[in-house]
């Protein structure tokens, strides 16, 4: 579990850069543009779901590393 937190880490960093971004940089009004909304959806995956595609890819489930 621990090795999957750490394929995770970096893009838990980048949401929070991005999140902050969103918040002191970006305009409001940007942020309610369609594109704006599909680009933020998509970032999200790109940053949690892909790292842990890719961990299990390496890691199938039910084996013993130990």
């Amino acid at each position: 579990m621990t090795k999957l937190i750490s394929y995770m880490l970096p893009g838990v960093f980048l949401i929070a850069v991005f999140s902050l971004l969103k918040a002191y940089v970006i305009p409001v009004q940007t942020t309610f543009e369609t594109w704006f909304v599909y680009f933020n959806f998509f970032f999200w995956v790109l940053c949690i779901v892909v790292p842990c595609a890719i961990y299990y890819l390496r890691t199938p489930p039910g084996i013993d590393h130990k």
